[in-house]
């Protein structure tokens, strides 16, 4: 069944039917005031931190789904009907709706018995509020009297709070109304407030949500509405909202804009002040069409023309706005992750900046040094960090001596390479950054030399990287005590660490340096294939006893996925233990809907193995199809020249080709989720935990600098593919270092990698220069 369609020519996914199978969300905001909006205005705000500055209240595993939110009533004064656009929660029968979802907007339109209610939520780009931007038509040819209600539910700034400390958070907080603003805080903040705002004459308001909703109501029939009018509540305690009724008097084919305003302040005597301008329908528009032209410069970074439209739509829109999602947010906040103790985590952070260095590399700059900033002096890492706090951990639990991820400092690694390869910043590398002790500090290098030095001084009895707490997989816990535990995974990581470090250090003429870490690659290497090879495969980890995870031997978790993909990307294994292993893959982990984690799934909890054992056979990590992975595999088939194998897999998991299917994926078609149900389980193909997944950069890794093959070196552009066989070739459009490049591949002979000649502006070249930041030129790839 379908539920929408991709609008190509506004970019915009335009769902067509209110009841989706999961609410399907957009993230509004730039990564500093930010918030989630649903296809039925359900969602919530927040300011810089949604642990620590909650905006809006918003109740995971409702009935109903997806409440409250920034709701729109219209009602009509004449007969007492009241309706909202975007369907929810009145949940009256509409006669028209659509939402859109945009690049940083969402628009709610529905009709109702001649009238259409259209409302967009945006943040402005030069501010830390959120505009609703609504607009009223009455489509008959007589007049008609209605009101609008608009409502949103404040919550306690510190989420956590709000939600276990009933009392005190009910008795503290505070609401106000002033000329058109209402402010809600808590008594003992002298400074800062949450706001709702309008310019709009206001015939009534509330402040107090007990007041509005009335006794045993809901948001579906709140008494405010049904009655007419709010009561002026003041919320000396309990729990506030922000609410305003507006009397409309509209003539036939007459339309009324209203701007509401939505915020944080710092400072709430600035409100005023602060949002003025913004309060008029006309700039609210000019802020909507700046925001518009952002996302164009974006996206203008680099745009694609392949024989495939789905990897266009993807390529070009929506993996390019997902990707930016995720680097502002990480796996924070969405409507799975409740954006309370998760966190920004480290190595999903890194790993997000390798989807969006391509357009924003100063942005991913600052946030590399914040990751740095995480690091102990030992060269291990916090698992996770609060970004308005700055506080770090590990998990849920206090950070204790070798009570560490095994992975997720080396990411750092890849994640500084790969900004220096599109910066041609070479500086940052000498720059000095603190440790997380906040008076250590050492040069960006001697913080990813201390990074592989922790892996190389943790090793286990197979001398390749002991587990700590969990690699990558979180829930592959095999450390129960003995301190034995090793990974694989976390193992072959290292080796490509460790090979981008010798990349870089040849490029800087460091020799000695370059010998140095050769040999530390060469004997992580030699370990791994000495004490993981399998036969046909490589084993996942050795568990708290030393025996293999991942091995023929065992009855389950035959094979895992991750050793595979980083046996190959880690270039640990030669020609013919890569091919086999990739083979395994193929013929044991792949499904229709994408490869699944691992095979045959674990069938009852085993403590020597931990978290992966709790999830029933095909679910996440235990024989589901976590995402993430998947594209890792797509990149080794493409490092030995499988192009077609490659493309094979990114198209099973491209959510655009499951828009026709989105009554089983159940999660928009328009992002990656961040899995899917695998084929040991019985409700195989359902996706769940969209939005914030490294599946997003990943798969813009994966297609644009490895499929396409345009990827940024130290000195020139790269520009070599290795796409389906049949393709004749494509086009790309892409600026680097400020340099625009129109880029042309010609595939004559059908073949699936190599190229035979390269041109730039007519001239043969060994490679592509970096030329004067500003200027045009015209790319030639000639294929094999």
């Amino acid at each position: 069944m379908r539920y929408g369609y991709f609008d190509k020519k506004n970019k915009e996914y335009v769902i067509t039917r209110p009841d989706t199978p999961t609410p399907w969300i957009n993230y509004i905001g730039s990564g500093a005031y930010g918030g989630i909006v649903s296809n039925t205005g359900g969602g919530y705000s927040f300011h810089k931190d949604p642990q620590n500055r909650r905006v809006t209240r918003y109740r995971y595993n409702n009935i109903p789904a997806d409440r409250p939110g920034r709701y729109i009533y219209i009602r009509n004064r004449e007969n007492g009907e009241y309706w909202n656009p975007g369907y929810q929660p009145v949940q009256k029968k509409l006669d028209d709706y659509n939402c859109r979802h945009g690049m940083g907007y969402t628009v709610l339109s529905g009709e109702y018995q001649g009238v259409t209610g259209e409302v967009t939520y945006f943040v402005p780009d030069d501010k830390d509020f959120e505009i609703w931007h609504l607009k009223v038509n009455n489509t008959r040819t007589v007049s008609q009297k209605l009101q609008v209600f608009a409502y949103s539910e404040f919550c306690f700034w510190q989420a956590v709070m709000d939600q276990q400390n009933v009392d005190w958070v009910q008795q503290i907080n505070q609401g106000r109304y002033e000329d058109g603003i209402i402010t809600y805080y808590p008594h003992y903040i002298s400074d800062n407030a949450a706001f709702f705002a309008t310019a709009e004459k206001v015939s009534s308001y509330d402040t107090n949500l007990e007041a509005f909703i009335g006794k045993y109501r809901s948001e579906s029939n709140p008494l405010a509405v049904e009655q007419g009018a709010c009561s002026n509540s003041v919320s000396y305690r309990m729990n506030g909202v922000g609410a305003f009724c507006i009397e409309l008097d509209l003539k036939a084919k007459e339309e009324k804009e209203i701007v509401f305003i939505l915020g944080f302040a710092e400072d709430r005597k600035n409100i005023r002040e602060d949002i003025k301008d913004y309060l008029s329908p006309e700039n609210a528009r000019a802020a909507l069409d700046r925001l518009k032209a952002y996302w164009d410069s974006y996206t203008g970074k680099l745009s694609v023309e392949t024989p495939d439209e789905d990897m266009n739509l993807f390529v070009n829109i929506w993996n390019q706005y997902q990707c930016k999602t995720t680097f502002n947010w990480s796996r924070f906040v969405s409507l799975y992750q409740l954006g309370l103790g998760r966190g920004m985590g480290i190595r999903d952070s890194a790993q997000d900046t390798l989807g969006v260095m391509h357009t924003i590399p100063d942005e991913a700059r600052q946030l590399i040094i914040k990751l740095l900033q995480c690091q102990y002096t030992d060269g291990r890492a916090y698992h996770l960090f609060f970004p308005l706090t700055g506080e770090g951990g590990v998990g849920d639990a206090p950070v204790k001596l070798f009570d560490w991820y095994s992975d997720d400092h080396l990411w750092l690694i890849l994640a500084v390479n790969a900004y220096v390869k599109e910066s041609g910043d070479f500086g940052f590398l000498e720059q000095s950054v603190l440790y997380n002790d906040k008076s250590s500090s050492a040069s960006v290098m001697e913080h990813l030399d201390m990074a592989l030095a922790f892996t190389h001084n943790n090793r286990g009895p197979n001398k390749i990287a002991l587990a700590g707490r969990a690699d990558w997989n979180d829930t592959l816990n095999l450390d129960i005590g003995k301190g034995i535990a090793e990974s694989v995974f976390t193992s072959m990581l290292y080796c490509r660490a460790a090979s981008e470090m010798i990349e870089l250090y040849e490029y800087l003429g460091k020799h000695e340096l370059c010998k140095k870490y050769k040999a530390m690659f060469e004997e992580m290497k030699i370990a791994i294939n000495e004490s993981s090879w399998d036969g046909q495969w490589y084993k996942r980890a050795f568990d708290d006893f030393g025996q293999p995870i991942g091995s023929e031997q065992n009855q389950y978790g035959k094979i895992f996925i991750n050793s595979q993909s980083w046996a190959v990307l880690g270039k640990v294994a030669d020609v013919e233990k890569a091919e086999k292993c990739m083979e395994s893959v193929y013929k044991y982990l792949n499904s229709k809907f994408g490869i699944v984690t691992m095979y045959p799934a674990y069938t009852e909890y085993d403590e020597t193995k931990g978290g992966v054992t709790t999830y029933p056979p095909g679910t996440k990590e235990n024989g589901g199809i976590f995402l993430h992975t998947n594209p890792w595999v797509m990149i080794s088939e493409i490092m030995l020249g499988h192009g077609d194998r490659a493309f094979e897999y990114y198209s099973q998991i491209l959510p655009g080709k499951r828009n026709e299917d989105a009554e089983l994926y159940e999660v928009e078609p328009y992002v990656y989720c961040q899995n899917i149900l695998g084929k040991e389980h019985p409700q195989f193909g359902v996706g769940r935990n969209s939005w914030l997944s490294g599946t997003a950069a990943w798969n813009m890794v994966s297609s644009s600098q490895h499929i396409l093959g345009i990827r940024a070196s130290y000195d020139s552009l790269e520009v070599d593919p290795c796409i389906p066989s049949q393709w004749q070739g494509f086009k790309a459009r892409r600026v680097f270092r400020g340099v625009t490049y129109n880029i042309e591949v010609h595939n004559p002979n059908k073949v699936g990698c190599g190229v035979s000649s390269i041109t730039v502006d007519g001239k043969e070249v060994e490679k592509i220069p970096v030329y004067e930041a500003g200027t045009e030129h015209n790319v030639v790839v000639v294929m094999l």
